[in-house]
């Protein structure tokens, strides 16, 4: 008996509560409010399992139990993002990072451009690459919105299944990769003066600024980097739902996203490159899956 159409994106926050309540279970350092995450958390994975579960025959309840199968479980991973944060620091002091390693690296390979990519750039070009950057968010209601008003929604749960595989995957993997990113890993090292930490730019600049030096974005979660997953998705997709003209202009969006991540210094190159990665197995484990 095949499954109902949005079940694994369901049962996929089962296993991601668990890896997390594991790091908790094995980690040395507490974490306040450890207690609420959890008890948030399993309420909520309870109540996916139980989203996935339930039948009905009335074809007007089915309708809205597939619409929340699909959809409920990628606003639950864009949200996990925010307690993500508290696992970032289970392993290690949050004096530690691995950013010193990973700049030596990047040294080596690229000639550090989240360094000097961005250093000196008119206030315009600041705001495009940051419009760039943000144009993420779009990504996966753009094609859920597209493939669920086709009624393709088979095609949507493989496309949402390897978002969320992909956010899974990272943010499982930020405890035991504390990397705070080049925008503070940089001046740490004594390579960018604090005072050009933050681009200078205009509304979308400045408020990006706001929310990166704030609670809402952390530092660490670097490494892989989600956007990068999420990125790689939305070209392959594109390219599925438009062909040719959708994989060029997927690949314009996508790549300047890729340019901006480095250009804002939000993510090394090899953070980079490690998202890719991640999304490229999503897509394929997701396809396995539901295709």
């Amino acid at each position: 008996m095949s499954l109902q159409i949005g079940t694994l994106l369901c049962l996929l926050t089962i296993p991601f509560v668990a890896v997390n309540s594991l790091h908790h279970a094995l980690a040395q350092r507490p974490v306040p409010r450890q207690r609420r995450i959890h008890a948030v958390n399993l309420l909520l994975a309870i109540g996916f399992l139980a989203l996935a579960a339930t039948q009905t025959s009335s074809t007007k309840t089915a309708s809205a139990l597939l619409f929340a199968r699909l959809w409920l479980p990628i606003v639950y991973f864009w949200w996990a993002y925010a307690w993500a944060g508290h696992t970032l620091y289970l392993y290690h002091p949050p004096e530690f990072s691995y950013d010193r390693a990973l700049i030596a690296v990047e040294q080596r390979l690229f000639g550090n451009p989240s360094l000097w990519l961005g250093r000196s750039r008119p206030a315009w070009l600041n705001e495009l690459m940051h419009i760039s950057y943000w144009l993420y968010l779009l990504y996966t209601p753009v094609l859920g919105i597209v493939l669920y008003a086709a009624g393709d929604v088979r095609r949507f749960e493989a496309m949402g299944l390897a978002v969320c595989i992909g956010y899974a995957i990272s943010y499982s993997a930020y405890p035991w990769v504390p990397l705070w990113g080049p925008r503070w890993g940089l001046v740490s090292e004594g390579l960018l003066p604090e005072a050009e930490q933050r681009l200078p730019g205009y509304l979308i600049t400045s408020w990006t600024n706001r929310i990166m030096w704030s609670s809402a974005a952390h530092k660490g979660g670097a490494m892989p980097s989600a956007h990068s997953s999420t990125c790689l998705v939305f070209i392959v997709w594109c390219w599925r739902i438009w062909g040719f003209n959708g994989a060029l202009a997927g690949g314009l969006i996508g790549g300047l996203m890729f340019v901006s991540t480095v250009y804002g210094r939000y993510h090394y190159v090899v953070d980079v490159f490690a998202g890719a990665v991640v999304g490229l197995a999503s897509l394929v484990l997701a396809d396995l899956l539901v295709l």
